[in-house]
This record gives C-alpha cells, sequence and structure tokens, in this order.
C-alpha cells in the first residue's frame, strides 16, 4: 500500500512537470513566432519608392573598420527601415527651395550646372532644406548601411551594371589631373568630369542609390566625435547628443584612394561651406508612408 502512495505521487509530479515544461515551450513558440509575424509585417507594408526616395528595409550590420582609428572598433548596429534619397539635392532642387523660402542661394561655381549637386552648402543650409521638405538629413550609420549595401564589404555596393564598367563614379581622375597637375588621382582612371558630374550620371549602387561613392560629399545629421563607436548605441545610433563639428561621409570629385571607402568619416564645422560638399535626405520609413496618405500627388511605387 505504502509503496502504491509512493508510485501515485511520483506520477502526478512528473505529469505535472511535464505539462508546466509542454505550456512553457508552448508559450515560447507563439510568443516567438508572434515577433517575427510583427517584424515581417513591419518590412513587407512600405511603398518602393516616395517623392525621389527609395525604401532601404534595414538590419544588421558590421559598421567601421580598421583602417582609421575613429572607425573603430567595429561594432554590430541595427538600423530601422527608412527612406533615401536617390540623388544628391540638385543646384535646381536647392534654388527653388531659395525661391519659396527667401533662404539665401549659394553661389556655385560657374562649372556646376542646374542639373548637378548643389555645393557650398553649409550644415544648416541642408537642414533648413531638408526641413522644408519635410524630410531630414540622414544619420551616420543610415548613411553608410545604405553605402554598403547592407553588407559587411568595405566597398561601395556595386551592382552588376557598375561592376561591368568598372568605374570609381566621379572621383578625383585624369580629367582633374588636367586641370590641376598637383591632385592626387586614380591611376589610370578617367571619369570624363574635373569637378561635378550631373546626379545619376553613373550606374547606382544594389539600392538603387546614384553617386553615394562620388560626386560630392554629403553632410549627415550626427555629430562628429572621433571615440563615439566605442559607446554608440546598437539600435538606430544618432551620434553624440553634442559637438563641435557634424559628420562628412561619401566619396567626391576631388578624392581617391583610401578616403573612397563607405567606412571614411570626415567632418567639418556645421557652419563651413565647399565646392565639393552637398548633401542628400532621409525619412523614417513610417513617417514616409504617413506623409504619403497626407500628400496623394507625391510619388510613390508599389504601394501594398
Amino acid at each position: 500500500m505504502k509503496i502504491k502512495i509512493i508510485f501515485l505521487s511520483f506520477t502526478i509530479f512528473v505529469s505535472v512537470w511535464l505539462f508546466s515544461c509542454n505550456s512553457h515551450i508552448l508559450k515560447s513558440y507563439h510568443t516567438k513566432k508572434q515577433v517575427n509575424v510583427s517584424f515581417k509585417n513591419h518590412q513587407e507594408n512600405f511603398p518602393t519608392e516616395i517623392d525621389g526616395m527609395l525604401f532601404i528595409k534595414g538590419g544588421w550590420f558590421e559598421m567601421g573598420s580598421h583602417y582609421k582609428s575613429d572607425q573603430e572598433p567595429i561594432h554590430r548596429v541595427f538600423v530601422k527601415p527608412f527612406y533615401l534619397d536617390k540623388f544628391e539635392v540638385t543646384v535646381n532642387d536647392f534654388r527653388r527651395f531659395c525661391v519659396e523660402t527667401g533662404h539665401k542661394m549659394p553661389i556655385q561655381p560657374f562649372w556646376n550646372k542646374d542639373d548637378h549637386p548643389v555645393v557650398n552648402v553649409s550644415w544648416y543650409d541642408a537642414q533648413a532644406y531638408a526641413k522644408w521638405c519635410g524630410k531630414r538629413l540622414p544619420t551616420e550609420a543610415e548613411w553608410e548601411f545604405a553605402a554598403r549595401g547592407g553588407r559587411n564589404s568595405l566597398h561601395y555596393a556595386l551592382n552588376a551594371e557598375h561592376s561591368l564598367v568598372k568605374t570609381h563614379g566621379n572621383v578625383a581622375d585624369y580629367s582633374l589631373l588636367n586641370k590641376d597637375s598637383r591632385r592626387i588621382v586614380e591611376t589610370g582612371y578617367d571619369d570624363g568630369f574635373p569637378f561635378t558630374s550631373p546626379v545619376g550620371y553613373f550606374p547606382p549602387n544594389i539600392f538603387g542609390i546614384y553617386d553615394m561613392e562620388g560626386n560630392v560629399l554629403e553632410w549627415c545629421n550626427d555629430w562628429y566625435d572621433a571615440r563615439y563607436y566605442a559607446q554608440s548605441e546598437i539600435e538606430n545610433p544618432k551620434g553624440p547628443a553634442k559637438g563641435n563639428y557634424k559628420v562628412i561621409r561619401g566619396g567626391s570629385w576631388n578624392r581617391s584612394g583610401r578616403y573612397l571607402m563607405p567606412t571614411y568619416r570626415t567632418w567639418y564645422p556645421p557652419q563651413c561651406t565647399f565646392d565639393f560638399l552637398g548633401f542628400r535626405c532621409a525619412m523614417d520609413a513610417d513617417k514616409a508612408k504617413e506623409h504619403l496618405k497626407h500628400e496623394p500627388l507625391i510619388s510613390g511605387k508599389n504601394i501594398n
């Protein structure tokens, strides 16, 4: 009798334990499944293009490199979905903004045409334009993610057509050397433009974004700190809270060699202007989709 009671107690204990385990596993499974479905839906319901901006779904990537101390440490970053201008803001774009708002139009070099990227713009000019458009400047993390095609390669993410023509885009080349013999240029390369070129003249990267590897440098939203990577946020980092310099990214018509890396960081005071410095705009994915609802005349493609 005593043995039967012990056996019965043991059986009840095992049954309760198994039920508890199964309930925990089932709960974990459903929780995980819901998270995955939610994340999947978050990625799918966006137009591929809105108002000249292309959708970039974001994700994880290894930001930085070992080529320069301010690009270290290499750190894992998650970038949320966002939109990025397909082209750099042109002279004509910025002039329209100035006409409509009364903002002062910066003097352009004689060689910079209406369909070329606007230059001689400060960070404040770029910020004002972005605000007028209902957009913003891209974060440094967003810019690098887009330039690398979401990959961990230390090279610009070129599409098949771009790789075929073996172009660096509009960078320091023999055309520039013919104008200025002191320039350091890419050996054996001539893109045909000593200075800026029309935006979109060269093939885009794998996201469909043009001129990230050349034409003009681009202002980012972030303040610059050489040691920021050591304390960067993991998700959607936006840079230091304050600083004296703003981050600048990309290649340009006057740069060559190690400067032509998607990880290369440049910085200038926000009031600075140069004839090799411009910008493009970005927007949060959720805001862009909402923007489209209220502005039905804005171009929106592949809307779900």
